[in-house]
């Protein structure tokens, strides 16, 4: 069971005693519960716990609360731990026994709660769903309907998004989307640099030239501190929108400071895709660390046909930052000093202080990230250093590498054109760890979110189509012409959208195991500014041009001046 999974779990069972407490009283509130319910979530969080704020927690009277509280140390389920020398202050935690009980106690509500409904596996376990998913309505999607209201044709409703896979359905079927929404609409496909230079001058006009945008994920931070979009936590609530349903990682790269900024419309998981067939002729397993990826691609380099042992984003700019950035958080290391979340190699973004902004570039691991990156690009397809993600995809796709990192959306490319040479012969595994990391595939693509520069009566035209464009029947409209991704639990749960491609079914699967992470490319407000750094000293390293000591000193630095001219430290 992930943090995310057993987070939700906690959720239900503090409104579940509510509901119970409001209803002529019949179920008195558990000061016990409280006080267990608030230390594991705290514990999940990797947030501080003070003896003070547990008790108010609790409900009780601050002196029960105290009593209560050590009755719980006593018996071995809470510990202290001094804060001081002096050992005067103190953290408090849960001991290892509480937490297996909480677990357990989860894991029943849960497999209840799925034998009820009918969601568990044929074995009875309660693995085969994810606690808060929309699987009753997840059995076959019929095609979409139109909206109940529509937009109207006083005006043209216009979207400016990227040209990745859905967005490019979008326009491609914009008649049908004229007539399922009952309104006048455009789409404008913009290159990903462009797009962005696009939202930061929509921001500086007096009313927005967009009803919607879409916002690549690690953009979220820079765009909601800068006043661009609106935050959607009051239209959510009124609007009983069913966030649940969404996998976590993409719902919660859409946030920023403890407020959601938009919804996920194209989420995709970088991967490492590879040639099985070739795998298969060479006797190499699927490759699971880095070192594996290096072994394959030497011993595929130029052998079976296969010119080239891997294809990589080396090229200039962003899209060799976001390689280097990804692949050190393999190796185990984010790109600056976020806080670790408890014992676990996870971080937390929620609630960051000065030093957590410190750049980590020039360390032990981003030095294993250069050599790595070095020592591949030698079995790399010549063009590697000229590769965005179009140029990095259709090689692979054409037969002239053994592997790619690539995001999932893009698997299209070779999954559903039987022109292609690799089709029915590529698999994929989650970002191969380094020495020190773990198996984390980096979560990307876009949400829709609304411009901040929009009158009350377009902002809400503008949720009503969001909410249209992301509900499950549309993302399964998406996947059925080309968009193999679907942020949904219950798209991904329909039997027609698995027999498109057995990627969807693993991402959900990765989502329910943990292994789909933001903070590999961390949404600061920042992150423009140190993708455009690592942009030019990684590239400088790779083609040569300086040593990966000279580069990610000066990329240290250079990134430190970043954050430093920008107030954060």
């Amino acid at each position: 069971m992930t943090r995310e999974e057993l987070l939700r779990i906690l959720d239900y069972l503090d409104k579940m005693a509510k509901l119970n407490s409001g209803r002529a009283a019949l179920a008195d509130i558990d000061a016990r519960w409280n006080i267990v319910a608030y230390t594991i979530r705290r514990h999940l969080q990797g947030k501080p716990l003070t003896i003070t704020s547990l008790a108010a927690a609790s409900g009780l009277p601050y002196g029960t609360a105290m009593r209560r509280i050590e009755g719980m140390v006593t018996e071995g389920l809470l510990m202290k731990r001094p804060r001081s020398k002096s050992g005067k202050s103190f953290s408090i935690h849960p001991t290892p026994t509480l937490i297996g009980e909480v677990e357990g106690y989860a894991a029943e509500i849960k497999g209840l709660i799925g034998s009820t409904f009918g969601f568990n596996g044929g074995d009875g376990s309660p693995d085969g769903f994810f606690f808060g998913g929309s699987y009753m309505a997840a059995r076959i999607l019929p095609y979409p309907s139109a909206m109940p209201r529509g937009l109207g044709y006083d005006r043209v409703v216009r979207i400016l998004c990227n040209s990745d896979p859905t967005f490019k359905t979008l326009n491609e079927f914009t008649k049908n989307l004229r007539e399922f929404c009952g309104g006048d609409l455009e789409i404008l496909n913009l290159p990903l640099d462009d797009l962005r230079e696009e939202i930061l001058a929509n921001a500086t006009r007096k009313t927005s030239a967009y009803d919607a945008i879409a916002i690549d994920l690690p953009w979220i931070g820079e765009f909601a501190s800068r006043g661009a979009i609106l935050p959607l936590d009051g239209i959510i609530e009124r609007e009983n929108f069913a966030y649940a349903d969404f996998h976590s990682g993409a719902w919660n790269a859409a946030r920023h400071q403890g407020r959601q900024f938009g919804i996920p419309i194209q989420p995709t998981y970088e991967l490492l895709f590879y040639r099985s067939d070739l795998f298969q002729l060479a006797g190499l397993d699927a490759p699971r660390t880095a070192k594996d990826v290096l072994t394959a691609a030497s011993t595929l380099h130029r052998a079976g046909g296969c010119p080239s042992g891997i294809v990589m984003n080396y090229g200039r700019g962003t899209p060799v930052a976001h390689t280097f950035m990804q692949t050190k958080a393999a190796f185990g290391e984010p790109i600056v000093n976020l806080p670790r979340i408890g014992g676990e190699l996870d971080f937390d973004l929620s609630d960051l202080r000065p030093e957590h902004y410190r750049p980590l570039i020039d360390t032990p691991i981003g030095r294993e990230t250069a050599e790595f990156l070095l020592e591949l690009r030698g079995f790399a397809h010549p063009q590697s250093l000229q590769c965005n993600w179009d140029k990095r995809i259709r090689i692979f796709a054409q037969g002239q590498a053994a592997m790619c990192y690539e995001w999932s959306i893009r698997a299209g490319a070779f999954e559903l054109d039987r022109s292609s040479p690799t089709f029915g012969k590529v698999d994929f595994v989650p970002h191969p760890r380094g020495p020190e990391g773990r198996g984390v595939s980096p979560v990307g693509g876009f949400c829709l979110s609304i411009p901040a520069n929009l009158g009350e009566e377009r902002q809400m035209k503008a949720w009503r189509l969001i909410a249209y464009l992301t509900q499950p029947e549309l993302m399964k409209w998406y996947v059925q012409n080309g968009s193999l991704v679907s942020p949904r639990f219950s798209t991904s749960a329909d039997p027609e959208v698995r027999a498109m491609s057995p990627i969807i079914s693993a991402v959900d699967a990765m989502e329910k195991r943990g292994e789909l992470r933001i903070w590999p490319r961390p949404p600061i407000p920042e992150f423009h500014g140190i993708s455009r750094v690592l942009g030019e000293e990684i590239f400088n390293m790779l083609s040569g041009r300086i040593s990966p000591e000279v580069s990610l000193k000066q990329a240290q630095n250079r990134v430190d001046g970043v954050l430093r001219a920008s107030g954060r430290y």
